[in-house]
């Protein structure tokens, strides 16, 4: 790797990622658009609630250990200082196996992406977002199974408040969504109502299969270039229930703004 470019590149500017014609789209992430800014204000609206999707698993891609441990250990470090304490992270493969990555810290919001030349990977770029002090709030929910309720349903709110729909790049992220209970979707989604903007989505999971449930451990991070939230969470699912039945052990969420570029 050029030491010289990473020190620029990642040292030196703090930025969102714009659009890369020469990097393959991964299978669970593309680049946003952005939309022209709205009003900062919460506009006071419920938060759409989505129904859970498939999520399909590929037992050939290595696990977020293995893909980060595929990136250079300089860059790993340099991504662990940007970020400061983590949050959340993980690790991917692209299809020809070029490792990328997503940590969210205290400091930062920060990706790693490969930069090719000639059709191959020749060395990883950093980007980082910085995390606008004072501003980043954690909070953990319980594991309560989500109450009924279909696709185009909201959370909770003040009657006759108006259903927010949020524009998800890639539109995929909403069947993501849809697994978490509705509090946490509303948490996810509601820094963003005010945008008016398309949301980055970006998530990681790994599925564990036993007799009699299955186990899903899944990463989220939504994102423009003025907020971002992200949640990491486990759960349990008995054999032939629906995804709205599961048990969830774990629940942390994080939200943030993002310091203007």
């Amino acid at each position: 790797m050029d030491a010289t470019a990473w020190e620029r590149e990642f040292g030196g500017r703090d930025r969102m990622p714009g659009r890369r014609e020469q990097l393959p789209a991964p299978r669970d992430r593309m680049p946003g658009h952005r939309l022209p800014a709205g009003r900062d204000e919460d506009p006071g609206g419920v938060t759409q609630i989505h129904e859970p999707g498939a999520l399909p698993v590929d037992p050939e891609f290595p696990l977020r250990d293995a893909a980060w441990e595929m990136l250079p250990q300089e860059v790993r470090a340099k991504t662990l200082g940007k970020a400061g304490r983590t949050l959340v992270w993980w690790a991917r493969l692209y299809a020809d196996r070029t490792p990328f990555a997503l940590v969210l810290g205290e400091r930062g919001l920060c990706r790693v992406e490969p930069v090719y030349r000639d059709g191959r990977a020749a060395e990883h770029r950093g980007e980082r977002a910085r995390v606008e002090p004072g501003s980043l709030v954690s909070r953990s929910f319980d594991g309560l199974p989500p109450k009924a309720g279909g696709a185009g349903t909201a959370a909770s709110g003040r009657p006759g408040a108006p259903v927010e729909r949020l524009v998800l790049d890639p539109p995929d992220a909403q069947g993501v969504l849809g697994h978490f209970p509705l509090d946490v979707q509303d948490f996810l989604q509601r820094p963003f109502l005010a945008d008016r903007r398309t949301v980055t989505a970006e998530w990681y999971y790994e599925e564990t299969v036993e007799p009699a449930r299955t186990g899903l451990f899944v990463l989220l991070c939504l994102s423009t270039d003025r907020h971002v939230t992200a949640v990491e969470a486990r759960r349990t699912l008995e054999r032939g229930a629906t995804p709205d039945r599961a048990r969830w052990h774990a629940l942390t969420c994080h939200r943030a703004r993002l310091s203007p570029r």
